[in-house]
């Protein structure tokens, strides 16, 4: 850990060097482990974590603590705050290092005085991290010869890169799909089906996320001569840990011009942006951005027990996400099933309190607590929840 420390330290000057700073580009470099052969992933983390770097250059404070007992480190802390949101970004330079994949970015932060718009629609505490997954198409038919595997897996992608910096932490898996069976009122889980419950539970846990965002295309349907074309998205979040729907909109823009994506243009590419619908793509992608990142602001914040040792207990948020030591949680033990309504519909999941934990060191990516009730006849284990006050 102490090397891990060391490595980043430059980057941690870095950042306090360029605090304030507006609408400035800056140059930020972001590594992640190869596993086997999965390169792009890698490649996906490396970037990641750059434009996390990234975001806190415009408003951050950094502490960092290290204490001993003995011979041996008891504990080894980073405390990061953070405000900055990434305006936009070019990768200079990216490739292989040894068993990690290194990316370089040319990073233009947002400006330190947004506009009014910009503001979060309610007060924010800590950043909450959001996992978006493939986006299904309800109609096939709409689509082109060379659209067939695009729309999926690269809204998601695409959405994930305008959430990044900021008080979300955004990560994707388009190939991950619900399918187009949504409700249709908030406070309702898609679909009703168990075995979706489940998925997203599992998917949460996976990338240590608070909130999924998924949704489909109503359509995607073109005029007969080609000159218009509909777009037409149901989007959703949903809570992590009840599977629940927390908010819904609706997303629609109509496309007039060369609406035709020539076959031989990569789907996502510049080209592809370039046309009237690759464009009215885009806006419908940034109203998307920004009603998340609005609507994410109001919701609440939650961790999971990663295990418990002794009085120690392991949370799965650290400083990353704007933890501190002295942050106190509620803590809740899930019911292993959700509750359902007559009809078999998913309704959430019943949740039995466990007292209260109070956070005593903070990592960079999980942090240790412990319960301030310690003598509560049900202990707190692995798989509980911990939610802000």
């Amino acid at each position: 850990m102490g090397r891990h420390l060391l490595h980043h330290l430059p980057v941690f000057a870095l950042l306090l060097a360029a605090a304030g700073v507006s609408a400035e580009p800056v140059i930020t470099t972001g590594s992640a482990p190869i596993h086997g052969e999965r390169t792009a992933a890698a490649r996906e983390e490396a970037i990641r974590n750059a434009l996390a770097d990234a975001s806190r250059q415009s408003a951050l404070q950094v502490e960092a603590r290290l204490g001993t007992s003995g011979q041996a480190m008891a504990f080894d802390q980073v405390m990061v705050r953070s405000s900055g949101r990434v305006q936009q970004h070019r990768i200079l330079q990216e490739g292989v290092q040894g068993d990690h994949y290194q990316v370089t970015l040319g990073v233009e932060l947002a400006s330190d005085a947004p506009s009014p718009f910009d503001q979060p629609a309610c007060r924010e505490s800590h950043a909450k991290r959001v996992l978006i997954i493939g986006f299904p198409v309800s109609h096939p038919e709409h689509l082109k010869f060379n659209e067939l595997s695009g729309y999926a897996q690269l809204t998601a992608g695409e959405l994930a890169r305008r959430l990044y910096g900021g008080k979300l932490l955004a990560d994707h898996d388009g190939d991950l799909m619900l399918g187009s069976s949504a409700p249709e009122r908030v406070g309702t889980a898609p679909p009703p089906e168990q075995q979706a419950w489940h998925l997203i539970r599992q998917a949460a846990r996976k990338h240590r996320a608070q909130y999924l965002i998924t949704g489909h295309f109503r359509s995607l349907s073109a005029s007969a001569d080609e000159t218009r074309r509909e777009l037409d998205l149901d989007v959703q979040i949903l809570d992590a840990s009840t599977g629940s729907c927390v908010a819904r909109r609706r997303f629609t823009h109509s496309a007039r011009g060369r609406v035709r994506v020539p076959e031989s243009t990569v789907f996502g590419s510049p080209g592809h942006y370039a046309s009237a619908f690759g464009q009215a793509y885009a806006a419908a992608l940034d109203e998307m951005a920004e009603w998340t990142r609005r609507s994410i602001s109001c919701l609440p914040f939650s961790a999971r027990v990663l295990k418990v040792e002794g009085e120690r207990i392991y949370l799965d948020s650290g400083a990353e996400q704007g933890l501190s030591a002295g942050d106190t949680f509620s803590a809740f033990k899930p019911a292993p099933r959700p509750v359902l309504s007559s009809d078999g519909e998913t309704l959430g999941v019943e949740k039995t309190a466990l007292g209260e934990l109070v956070i005593t060191t903070v990592y960079p990516r999980f942090a240790i607590a412990e319960r301030r009730d310690a003598a509560s006849a049900q202990p707190v284990e692995a798989g509980d929840e911990a939610h802000e006050h």
